[in-house]
């Protein structure tokens, strides 16, 4: 291991191999010597000890120079393949690796190393193939979770939950922009995480969560988003049904939330689950529509605002 500008850097595999096979191959010679034919047989001894010593080495070079992991900034690298630094959460322990993904390693971790457990932003788990355990786990500066991701777990957000959430909601955004959406850069930022009447996830780490806030006199769904591998299984009806009961128990006659009309999984997915358009807005709510038309929101697609009674 060696800081490089900051990077945590580890070779795959050291040279020290190399030694055992000189070694061997040193005192089988000396032996040869003894016996009276270690100069006659000089020639092969040489001939032996290049192509053993040459062929580990090559060997050893070639896993140091495509195998060496680095941990930057912007990602963690094992040979030629990466994780981005950002969707790395936590490192994970108590998990049955047997059947985990090894990074770097399409073949499976190797025998002589051991591995890191990382869990990404998308409820998934890596094995991170490494000789140093305790020294990459430290440099990733990461909590540690217990046991399997769980991707359902609907819970309110602890306070280490909140610096992972602009990601997992940029994650969610991604959506729209793989089905052409243009949205405007509109980051989610902890100020308005921690002014927040409420905040539920789903998962540890979260892979989805809603934003509860007041206006007008009801609760509001400021924020709603899953990450794109964990849709379609139900957690965003979950965190909005949670959303909705922290709203009846806390006495709001109604929740509200403004979003685009004709997404599929927008209006169409809140109409679902008992929202309709409202027709009379209040001044916060009149307000919050045109900053979002300010912001471009509405050059996307017609923007309506959706309330549900309860």
């Amino acid at each position: 291991m060696k800081p490089e500008g900051g990077a945590y850097h580890e070779k795959a595999r050291s040279y020290a191999s190399l030694w055992f096979f000189v070694a061997v191959l040193g005192a089988g010679f000396l032996l040869d010597l003894s016996l009276g034919g270690g100069t006659a047989h000089l020639p092969g001894w040489a001939v032996a000890f290049a192509i053993v010593v040459g062929f580990n080495f090559l060997i050893v070079y070639a896993v140091r120079s495509q195998k060496s992991l680095t941990l930057t900034a912007d990602e963690l690298r094992v040979g030629d393949e990466a994780i981005s630094r950002p969707d790395i959460v936590a490192v994970a322990s108590g998990v049955d690796d047997a059947e985990l993904p090894v990074l770097g390693w399409p073949m499976g971790k190797p025998r002589q190393l051991r591995g890191v457990t990382v869990r990404l932003a998308d409820g998934r788990d890596v094995i991170v193939p490494t000789r140093y355990p305790d020294r990459l786990s430290a440099a990733l500066g990461l909590e540690t979770v217990h046991g399997p991701a769980d991707g359902q777990q609907v819970r309110a957000a602890a306070r280490t939950d909140l610096p992972l959430l602009p990601h997992v909601a940029d994650r969610a955004d991604a959506l729209f922009r793989s089905a052409g959406y243009s949205l405007p850069e509109l980051p989610l930022t902890m100020d308005d995480l921690s002014r927040a009447k409420a905040v539920f996830v789903a998962g540890r780490p979260p892979v989805g969560f809603v934003q509860l806030d007041e206006v007008d006199g009801a609760a509001h769904v400021t924020e709603l988003g899953v990450v794109p591998r964990w849709m379609r299984q139900g957690i965003g009806s979950q965190l909005l049904e949670r959303a909705c009961e922290w709203a009846r128990q806390r006495g709001y006659a109604a929740i509200t939330l403004t979003t685009f009309a004709e997404v599929p999984w927008n209006a169409p997915f809140y109409a679902a689950r008992g929202f309709a358009e409202a027709s009379e807005l209040g001044p916060e709510l009149a307000g919050m529509r045109e900053r979002e038309r300010a912001v471009g929101l509405d050059d996307v697609g017609p923007r309506i605002v959706m309330r549900r009674e309860l």
